[in-house]
């Protein structure tokens, strides 16, 4: 059986939803391939274009499945868990597009001693993000083998603060003006919320599966 008991398109409605977020995951993560390798180019700026365009799809698409789940398609027990999943993982999307526009607005130029961190720090939270992504797809599917995962997201997320304050305090070492120090500090904290929200989702992943178990 379905793990939500399948009322109407509930399950194929959540199924484009999470396509949308990814598609929102790899329009940011085209952008920043740019960025380290170019800077702040016009093909950076369409990326940056791109994300945005992809996390407000994304945004319509969860909010049909609310209004959806609000005309009680499903059980109230169900109807809870779910409501709470997509307001945890909307998160995602929406850190994404920050920190690409972010950059953007800023116009923040990470010198090319510390590029290399930067960059390190950014997959490290991507992985975070793809390792979310199997969580809440393994919940779906088979929700007894979602805990290990949720593990797995906590252990990047640890990875993710380590990197952090390396950098951070690589940063504050260094000779350069204090206002580009603070910049860079902000990228940094920005790239860490996203393993810090993919967290967020493994631990409401967790707990549903252990309600869905009792």
């Amino acid at each position: 059986m379905s793990f939500w008991k399948k009322q109407d398109n509930v399950e194929e409605m959540l199924e484009r939803y999470f396509d949308r977020c990814d598609q929102c995951f790899d329009r940011f993560e085209k952008a920043m391939t740019i960025f380290f390798a170019q800077g702040l180019s016009d093909d950076f700026e369409e990326g940056v274009e791109e994300t945005h365009r992809s996390e407000s799809k994304a945004d319509d698409q969860r909010r049909e499945i609310e209004y959806l789940l609000y005309g009680k398609a499903l059980l109230p027990e169900s109807r809870g868990d779910l409501l709470g999943l997509l307001e945890t993982y909307d998160k995602l999307p929406n850190i994404a597009e920050t920190v690409a526009f972010a950059l953007s607005c800023q116009r923040v130029a990470i010198p090319d001693e510390l590029k290399a961190k930067f960059e390190h720090l950014f997959k490290v939270n991507m992985e975070g993000f793809r390792l979310a992504r199997k969580t809440v797809t393994t919940l779906m599917a088979n929700p007894k083998a979602t805990l290990s995962l949720t593990k797995e997201v906590e252990l990047k997320e640890s990875e993710s603060d380590r990197l952090e304050r390396d950098l951070l305090r690589d940063i504050f070492r260094r000779e350069m003006d204090m206002g580009l120090k603070l910049l860079l500090k902000d990228v940094v904290l920005l790239f860490g919320e996203i393993s810090d929200r993919c967290e967020e989702v493994a631990d409401r992943s967790a707990i549903t599966a252990i309600k869905r178990q009792l």
